[in-house]
């Protein structure tokens, strides 16, 4: 009977339920992002050396625009259940809100956005007329 209680005390203190649950990752979005290319109403967009853009989990972010034109903090709010995932930033390039799309597939972000009241682009592209800006960000690495 010994080895009946034992048994069932091991498997009740195994057994799953009353763990805490696994901590959730960050989104993807999280993190440095160095500027690599753009695209606005359907011209190449050339964006300055130190162009980047920070992410942060606690839902703020930060552009700075490289060459010294400076950098503009503001809060975003992602949703990564929506297909494309949604993008909304409270201060834009010019500081107004932008609502958008984006993806990331690896170390690449692409983010396609519209500034204030213009329709959420549905497609990551930026065609003449769209009023849209196609960012296309690399993942900076940690030099740990």
């Amino acid at each position: 009977m010994t080895t009946s209680v034992l048994l069932a005390l091991a498997i009740a203190v195994a057994a799953p339920g009353t763990k805490n649950p696994p901590k959730k990752d960050p989104p993807a979005l999280v993190g440095e992002w160095a500027g690599e290319s753009g695209v606005e109403n359907g011209r190449a967009l050339a964006l300055p050396a130190g162009t980047n853009w920070v992410f942060t989990a606690s839902g703020k972010s930060v552009l700075t625009l490289g060459g010294g034109a400076g950098s503009t903090a503001a809060t975003y709010k992602a949703d990564a259940t929506k297909a494309p995932a949604e993008l909304d930033v409270s201060d834009g390039f010019k500081g107004k809100p932008l609502r958008g799309i984006f993806k990331v597939e690896g170390d690449t972000l692409t983010v396609c956005l519209v500034e204030g009241d213009a329709d959420r682009p549905t497609a990551f592209e930026s065609a003449a007329g769209s009023k849209g800006i196609l960012l296309t960000l690399k993942r900076v690495k940690n030099k740990d």
